[in-house]
């Protein structure tokens, strides 16, 4: 039945569907704007619900894999707030279908109201500050049942508000565990207990320890206060305690939260002194008052906040019930002139009405049947009517209920919202060009070419900064009288461009007389100015109106895209420079260190030769004294030279990548014995004794020969030049297993400090350093070895304790 019969003495009406539970209506306000649709609606629809259900697939599938019910919950950014996805878990477990629309005012109406409000506060908290949600609350399902649940749910920041991703989860038996635990009264009757004036129990009934869970024995000389501590600060201890001091009866009903039941309580003082108390359970009575009382309120609270008109009739009454968007709908001032006016004149043809009638008793109710209304005023709008018999829940009454959806605004909506993605689809095609931009001078003109694409503004105008200055690079008048003419202005003049580049965002002028500058605007009256970071900024405008809101956004997002393709330009090409820069260093310092080579290191070795044969030329004519040391002197620092020289030489071709390996196979055990060998002298002469540790057999491996016996000389020789006379140098090398070989180098020398082992492979690193360090050297050599060892595919590691010795451990590949 619906509003054309509200005269009509046969038929009653009733607001809201509750042939499912009292939640069936709901589902019908929120679903009426999806069906009964004209054919080409649903045709333009089709694609989008073919996302929509892939979409929705995939998140079902999630609940295969889960214990509870995930859902989806999304806050808009104008505070709307709705269910996105509900997993069909939510059938078994709470007795809803699982259609998002308006399922979340559908569970909400199950909550208990004495848990609702710290539901909803909870709720409310999470979204304002788009925190982590976990609630437990209890639910009544459509069969009567309660459960408990634990609700939690993560928030995802979204551009267009925020998307909480949780689970439900049932966790009824944890909670009546707790409440066997604490002893928390079940569900009985006639349950009696006295106290003394010491609050100490003296009496339980059977009934009373089967409410405890508790034997007398257990009781008796107890406090009521000890074995129910959660009382304290509830009304029940505000009772008693009244009773226990005025010594009058008192009765009162109040609701036991952690057990879910109401109780009518009586206390009695006895003649001892203290009470006597009688709990009788009334849950199933409370919770037959609070769901009519709930029925009540919903249709009050729901149908004021739907943009739905709604209504109810009745035969005696006709409409008794009309919300606030009904009565805006049809075109009164109050519900009192609606109810006053004749339903027949809610048609613009009133002969459909007949027909709905007929159609209605056919069906038992309408499903959203397009319909043409008529409002007070003659003008005439096209809505969806849905309706349905009902009978209240006294049972006393049947009432019609009734929903009508004004369908041209929403096709208008609609309309806007298509417009609205096509251009938001518009837009990121278009930069799509405009994100593979090579060169910063075709930055400007792709950004005009989406400006056109996507906005189509009379006045389209990118400028960038150079130096201190803003040049235009490219301008677009179309439609324009006049427009002004395009040329480079300092950035402290005050011009929508630059003040977009130092507001950090899009910025408006509604007059450009509000500018202060000497521009001839022309016709232009409007602009907007739009930030490309610190780079530019794009300007649009039109002779009159304003700018969309939508527009302005999608403008900031093209110039956020402008900004990383010109701010990639910059670093690439810096990182051109930077590369051509370190290209031409490393041309000089090859030619530096061949001109070394050449011109140093020739001449060294002359001089090399020279002061070997006058040494021998002395030893030979017997001459000593200061004659044969300087020629001594003269030789070993030629050495050290060369062999500093040979280092830097090495060193430049290892970190140039000139030093190539030989991967043919080296005996390491032959080589080690070939170094201590070459190194035995050295070692005897500063009273230092070289030993080589033998493995038993040849340790081959595939690995260069000269740059295995570098390592091994390099190690060697710096553990001579630590080590003080009387101490000892080691060298071993050893298979670790079938991949790996280790070469070892272990002194009894000065050790390193552990503040310097993290620099000792820098090169021309020391531990002691300047004019007067201890020993001598360039500190090439560990950086040698570890370029070598990692070239070779191995690892270093050092050992050292000051003032004990030094191992170091060369882990290389078979």
């Amino acid at each position: 039945m619906n509003l054309f019969h509200a005269l009509d003495p046969t038929h009653v009406t009733y607001l809201l569907v509750f042939g499912a539970g009292a939640v069936g209506g709901l589902l019908g306000l929120m679903a009426f704007g999806f069906v009964g649709r004209p054919a080409e609606t649903r045709r333009r629809e089709a694609a989008s619900d073919g996302r929509q259900a892939a979409r929705d697939a995939r998140l079902e599938a999630l609940t295969e894999t889960m214990p509870g019910v995930p859902y989806e919950f999304r806050v808009g950014p104008d505070g709307e707030q709705s269910i996105a996805f509900i997993g069909d878990g939510a059938t078994e477990l709470l007795g809803l279908a699982p259609e998002p629309d308006g399922f979340y005012e559908r569970f909400v109406e199950h909550i208990p109201e004495s848990h609702r409000g710290e539901f909803l506060r909870s709720v409310e908290e999470a979204v304002t500050t788009r925190s982590r949600w976990r609630q437990e609350v209890p639910f009544d399902r459509p069969d009567g049942e309660r459960i408990w649940l634990l609700g939690s749910a993560e928030p995802d920041l979204q551009e267009k508000g925020v998307l909480f991703r949780g689970l439900l989860l049932n966790i009824t038996e944890r909670i009546d565990e707790e409440r066997r635990r604490e002893q928390v009264i079940r569900r009985v009757t006639d349950a009696i207990v006295e106290v003394d004036a010491e609050w100490c129990f003296t009496l339980v009934n059977d009934q009373a320890e089967a409410l405890y869970g508790m034997k007398e024995e257990h009781l008796l000389g107890r406090t009521l206060w000890d074995v129910f501590p959660r009382t304290k600060g509830t009304r029940f201890e505000e009772e008693y305690r009244r009773v226990m001091r005025s010594r009058e009866p008192v009765r009162f009903e109040e609701h036991f939260e952690r057990m879910g039941a109401w109780f009518d309580i009586q206390i009695y003082p006895n003649p001892d002194g203290g009470l006597a108390f009688y709990f009788d359970d009334v849950t199933e009575r409370k919770e037959r008052e609070e769901q009519l009382r709930e029925r009540e309120e919903l249709l009050r609270s729901i149908t004021e906040n739907v943009s739905e008109g709604i209504y109810r009739s009745t035969s005696e009454e006709g409409i008794v019930y009309a919300n606030s968007a009904f009565v805006e709908m049809f075109g009164y001032e109050s519900r009192d002139e609606l109810r006053a006016a004749d339903p027949s004149t809610f048609y613009a043809d009133p002969a459909e009405r007949e027909a709905l009638y007929r159609q209605e008793d056919e069906q038992g109710g309408l499903d959203r049947v397009e319909v043409q209304f008529q409002q007070n005023d003659g003008s005439t709008f096209t809505g969806l009517l849905s309706t349905q018999q009902v009978d209240a829940p006294d049972g006393n009454q049947v009432y019609n209920d009734g929903a009508v959806t004004e369908i041209t605004q929403r096709k208008r909506q609609e309309q806007m919202l298509k417009s609205r993605r096509r251009k938001i689809e518009a837009l990121y095609r278009a930069t799509s060009g405009l994100l593979s931009v090579e060169n910063r001078d075709a930055v400007p003109g792709r950004i005009a070419e989406v400006l056109q694409e996507v906005f189509g503004f009379p006045l389209r105008h990118i400028g960038l900064v150079e130096g201190e200055m803003l040049v235009p690079k490219k301008t677009v008048g179309e439609d324009l009288s006049r427009m002004p003419e395009p040329k480079a202005q300092p950035l402290s003049e005050d011009l929508v461009a630059t003040r977009a580049i130092q507001a950090g965002e899009a910025v408006v002028v509604e007059s450009t007389g509000g500018l202060e500058n000497d521009l001839d605007y022309g016709t232009l009256s409007t602009l907007a100015g739009i930030p490309i970071g610190g780079h530019g900024a794009v300007v649009v405008g039109k002779e009159a109106g304003t700018f969309d809101a939508l527009d302005l956004r999608l403008l900031e997002v093209l110039g956020g895209y402008a900004t990383l393709v010109l701010g990639r330009l910059e670093r690439e090409e810096r990182l051109v420079q930077a590369r051509e820069e370190a290209e031409e260093a490393a041309q000089l310092k090859s030619a530096m260190l061949a001109n070394i080579s050449h011109e140093v290191r020739t001449p060294l070795m002359s001089m090399i030769g020279s002061a070997d044969l006058l040494r021998e030329d002395l030893e030979e004519a017997g001459l000593e004294g200061e004659p044969a040391e300087m020629a001594e002197q003269i030789f070993r620092s030629g050495q050290r030279l060369r062999e500093t020289l040979d280092s830097v030489l090495e060193l430049s071709r290892l970190e140039s990548g000139a030093y190539t390996l030989d991967d043919d196979s080296a005996y390491l055990g032959v080589i080690v014995r070939e170094v201590a060998q070459e190194l035995h002298l050295r070692a005897h002469e500063k009273g230092i004794r070289l030993e080589v540790g033998s493995p038993g057999a040849s340790v081959e491996a595939g690995l260069d020969e000269t740059a295995v016996r570098r390592i091994v000389r390099n190690l060697v020789e710096n553990a001579i030049k630590f080590t003080p006379e009387g101490g000892k140098v080691q060298v071993r090398v050893e298979p670790e297993d079938e991949e790996t070989v280790v070469l070892a180098v272990e002194d009894t020398g000065v050790g390193i400090a552990e503040e310097a082992r993290e620099d000792i492979f820098d090169a021309f690193k020391q531990e002691s350093e300047g004019l007067d360090r201890e020993y001598e050297g360039s500190g090439l050599g560990l950086s040698i070895v570890d370029r070598l060892t990692t070239m070779l595919g191995g690892t270093i590691e050092v050992e050292s304790e000051k003032g004990t010795g030094t191992r170091f451990a060369v882990r290389l590949p078979r």
